[in-house]
């Protein structure tokens, strides 16, 4: 007989039998998704995550299926959905605030700058040791910045090179830039299976060239032996076009091959089966993207194997004979990160393009530029900005020996598939200096002054001022110059510019005053206090102007006057104010220049002055004497006055300014 007391008991271990069962088939459902997401089948791990969420009632094991899915999406490109699974983790409480940063990084990859850093933000708060958050926080406002302030790139989309899949990892064909070589998951491929990392069929390697009309062909497929069941892609070639060095995938069911650099010749139209980069690596390590220099002896490649800064980095080898490759060197901290660095091109000039998501970016992978510093190794690298880069992915960038033109891959928005080539091209900077050579005496505007310039890099230019006393000449990038702005019977005026660090077209304004040889020049800012001789702030720059004109006119000798008001007595003002002229010429000596140049005369309250301008009750052409100033009304108007009396000019004794 069972009693109440068992059957209770009976009843709660079957209930407890039906849900450890249950558990138990989610856990596996769970454990198979896992499986799936190491070998990096993300396209087929989300599918499964999603059956298992399905399954599941528990909602700490939710909300880490929902991280897992939006992990997935991330890393099989699908941005838009990987935003809202991270958005959802986060709503259901997934306890790893990993969640908070990767949702910054989707929304900065959609290019939700202001959302994107309030996240980062958040992360920096609850994680402050890791710089991935400030990394985060960073990003965002430059990417606002460049976005606002484009360089000079142009790109465009190859509508003839691109599908509606993956096209990417364009590669020169030869030494002309007529063909190219580059990766697609294209529909008529060798294989009809699908990828389970990116629910695209498996890569192969196409090929166009330009016709005669300058038009890119309709790719075609390199057919076996260099395509096969796995995928194969990012390739490079040699620049005689005979030699190729390409990754391939290799994949077979539930276990991943890996990558390896193969290299294959060719004969005629016909390629040798691939043979492996002889470079000694574990087993289990995976390399690609290589990039080969112009003489065949340096490969850089990325890969994850171990001594490196986290994720993929780039790494560098050389040949030692035929395909004997060194031991792999990393390319270190200034190029590598804790994410991933990928898809590297070597510049016949030296350069290193590359990808990364881990330096500070616009969103997802950015390009990148770097080059070899005194030291032979990678110290600094340089984003190249919008609108090469983007909030999406972009990488693969090749560039022709000139610098100018080139191709990259990229997802963003406005593109036939997920993937697409873009060309661009970098048009001639145009610098332009202009401005009006003018009487600094009285204003008037001077025609046929000359300019000369004279350029770092050993050019010399002369120009001549038009009937508006204005000039304009293109300058170089790149380059400093010295600017000699002259005409007979004025003193040279010298100026310094350079186009150095000038990303965008620009017109440097450059205005010149020249200082008539004949006539009187006021040293406007040097003024004195009553009764006093030594110099104010404002009068040193005034004489620091002057030892310029005297340094660049080192043939000129001067007369220096030095004034007084009519207070106090004729006397008095004739020593005190050649105590102000001595005061400049001791200025003027300490400063470097010769005393034999320098003529000092203190003229006390002999020579009042006479108003060059209006200003305020002062007119034009009035001669401040001590009767005028002493019939004014207010004091303000009469120390006025007064203040343009004590003051130091200065005129030239030689005029011969054409040595």
């Amino acid at each position: 007989m069972i009693t109440n007391s068992k059957f209770y008991l009976m009843l709660c271990f079957i209930i407890f039998l039906a849900h450890n069962s249950f558990s138990q088939k989610t856990n596996k459902r769970v454990a198979k998704a896992d499986q799936a997401f190491a070998l990096e089948e993300y396209y087929k791990a989300a599918e499964l995550y999603k059956k298992a969420y399905e399954k599941t009632k528990s909602r700490s094991l939710k909300s880490e299926i929902i991280f897992k899915q939006a992990e997935c999406y991330r890393l099989s490109g699908n941005i838009k959905r990987a935003e809202n699974y991270y958005k959802r983790a986060i709503k259901a409480k997934y306890p790893d605030v990993i969640a908070i940063l990767r949702y910054g990084d989707v929304l900065r990859m959609n290019q939700k700058y202001d959302e994107a850093l309030e996240q980062y933000q958040k992360y920096v708060q609850l994680n402050p040791t890791d710089v991935r958050g400030e990394i985060g926080v960073k990003s965002c406002n430059y990417s606002i910045e460049w976005l606002s302030n484009p360089t000079r790139y142009k790109v465009e989309l190859m509508p003839i090179i691109n599908s509606r899949y993956s096209d990417f990892s364009a590669s020169f064909g030869n030494g002309d830039y007529s063909e190219i070589y580059f990766t697609s998951s294209r529909k008529g491929g060798f294989s009809d299976k699908i990828d389970d990392r990116t629910g695209e069929s498996f890569t192969d390697i196409y090929l166009t060239k330009l016709d005669k009309k300058n038009q890119w062909s309709a790719p075609q497929i390199v057919g076996e032996p260099i395509s096969g069941d796995g995928n194969e892609g990012s390739v490079a070639l040699n620049k005689r076009g005979t030699t190729m060095y390409l990754t391939k995938c290799k994949v077979e069911k539930k276990k991943s091959l890996g990558c390896r650099i193969y290299i294959s010749k060719r004969n005629g139209q016909l390629w040798s089966d691939p043979q492996p980069l002889q470079i000694k690596l574990d087993s289990n390590t995976s390399i690609g993207h290589p990039s080969i220099s112009n003489d065949e002896k340096t490969l850089i490649f990325s890969s994850d194997m171990k001594g490196g800064y986290g994720g993929k980095d780039l790494w560098i080898v050389k040949k030692e004979k035929r395909n004997k490759w060194s031991k792999p060197v990393n390319l270190g901290p200034a190029v590598n990160t804790s994410a991933n660095e990928m898809f590297p091109f070597l510049h016949q000039d030296g350069s290193l393009y590359f990808s990364s998501n881990g330096h500070i970016g616009m969103g997802g992978h950015d390009i990148f530029k770097t080059a070899l510093d005194e030291n032979e190794a990678y110290s600094s690298v340089i984003n190249l900005k919008f609108p090469v880069n983007s909030s999406s992915d972009d990488f693969g960038m090749i560039i022709e020996s000139d610098g100018e033109r080139g191709y990259f891959t990229s997802n963003r928005k406005g593109g036939k598939g997920s993937d697409d080539v873009y060309g661009f091209e970098l048009p001639p900077l145009v610098i332009f200096a202009q401005g009006v050579v003018t009487d600094s005496k009285t204003g008037a505007i001077l025609t046929d002054a000359t300019i000369k310039f004279v350029g770092s890099d050993g050019s010399e230019k002369d120009i001549k001022t038009d009937n508006s006393g204005a000039y304009k000449l293109r300058l170089k990038p790149l380059t400093s110059y010295e600017i000699i702005a002259f005409k007979n019977e004025f003193l040279k005026n010298i100026k310094t510019e350079t186009t150095h660090g000038i990303e965008n077209d620009k017109t440097i304004l450059l205005d010149f005053e020249l200082d008539p040889v004949k006539k009187e020049i006021i040293l406007p800012r040097i003024e004195y206090d009553f009764a006093k001789f030594y110099l104010r702030e404002k009068s040193m720059q005034d004489l620091d102007m002057l030892v310029t004109t005297l340094n660049d006119n080192p043939d000129v000798k001067i007369e220096l006057k030095s004034h007084t008001d009519f207070i106090g007595s004729k006397i008095q003002n004739k020593r005190l104010s050649q105590k102000r002229a001595d005061e400049c010429v001791r200025y003027l000596t300490e400063k470097g220049i010769s005393i034999n140049r320098i003529t000092a005369l203190g003229m006390g309250e002999s020579e009042p002055y006479v108003m060059e301008k209006k200003d305020g009750n002062l007119k034009l052409g009035d001669v401040l004497t001590e009767s005028y100033i002493k019939k004014m009304r207010f004091r303000k108007n009469r120390d006025k006055a007064n203040q343009y009396n004590r003051r130091t000019t200065f005129k030239v004794l030689i005029e011969d300014t054409s040595k």
